[in-house]
């Protein structure tokens, strides 16, 4: 394996924990699941309210990738609370239920690295690297003498992160629609960059319902993933904006098709499909979309604005 899987785009960075035996299987049973420090807990969804001594605990439920040494062993919904067994002791942070498979596989000193999904904010890989892993040396290396924290400087997504990314584009919105972000700068953090396209994401695709503007496909997995995905009329690497106004819902097909000036969207709303596209045979499926009429989004004040579209014509379009 040699830590491959802390480098997927689609995960954040890691963060880890080294167990202890009240985290493993050979634990009693009262103390099932495994201890998060106090310290992670900003990598982990926000929890509402405090537990009480009539409510000795918070929990939400997380959906959870399991993996023993680089295999997947099991996909499962557990939960991540934190208890206070009726007031008589500090609160303590944990992940619950359904952890068998890692648990059971477990030994105090195993390495417990844990990543979130940056597609679906809700779903964790939690990896298990026990002492006998190849990678277990190389971890080793990594974390030092440290119990638990992230694996590198530039750590994971925060709930602070989203906050902060979230009641910035709440402001955006407010005002009237600039085309570029003239505040993207080279020095903003890895962090605040992802926050902010999660939240643009997340906007966009709802605003849509969750279905393709072009072709009104919706496709969703067992697990509550979508295909759709929120597309930058101007990319994002050019300085477009992470308003929402500067976006659209497209599936994968018509998204990397729109990137590519396959096609465009003109004044009257409608799919335009360019000539030098129609003659090649293997673009029939984008034929029959020309001349239809997109989609908008669901809130009239964000639809997507026509002078980004326009300069879509002028920048990206295949002439």
């Amino acid at each position: 394996m040699s830590l491959e899987f802390l480098n997927d785009e689609k995960w954040d960075f890691a963060f880890f924990k080294k167990l202890a035996a009240n985290d493993t299987g050979s634990a009693p049973g009262h103390q099932g699941g495994m201890v998060i420090p106090k310290n992670l807990r900003p990598f982990f969804p926000t929890l509402i309210g405090q537990p009480t001594s009539t409510q000795p605990s918070i929990d939400r439920t997380i959906k959870a990738e399991l993996i023993v040494d680089g295999e997947r062993v099991d996909i499962v919904n557990t939960r991540y609370q934190i208890q206070s067994w009726g007031g008589t002791r500090q609160p303590e942070s944990r992940i619950t239920s359904n952890l068998g498979p890692l648990r059971n596989a477990a030994h105090a000193g195993d390495f417990l690295i844990i990543q979130r999904s940056l597609e679906d904010l809700n779903l964790y890989r939690l990896c298990l690297v026990t002492q006998t892993s190849s990678d277990f040396n190389l971890l080793g290396q990594l974390v030092g003498k440290r119990p638990w924290g992230t694996l590198y400087q530039d750590g994971p997504l925060t709930q602070k992160n989203l906050q902060i990314a979230l009641r910035e584009q709440k402001a955006k919105e407010e005002k009237p629609f600039i085309l570029f972000d003239e505040e993207l700068t080279h020095k903003e953090t890895r962090s605040k960059r992802i926050a902010r396209s999660i939240i643009f994401s997340a906007t966009v695709r709802e605003l849509y319902n969750y279905t393709c503007a072009v072709c009104k496909n919706s496709l969703k997995s067992p697990k509550g993933l979508y295909e759709i995905s929120a597309a930058h009329i101007v990319p994002r690497s050019m300085q477009g904006s992470d308003d929402p106004r500067n976006g659209i819902a497209l599936c994968r097909t018509h998204h990397w098709s729109f990137d590519h000036g396959l096609f465009y969207v003109d004044e009257s709303r409608k799919v335009i499909v360019p000539e030098s596209v129609f003659g090649i045979s293997s673009n029939k499926p984008l034929f029959v979309l020309h001349g239809e009429i997109i989609n908008e989004a669901q809130d009239k004040n964000l639809t997507a604005d026509s002078t980004a579209f326009k300069w879509h014509v002028d920048n990206i379009l295949i002439r």
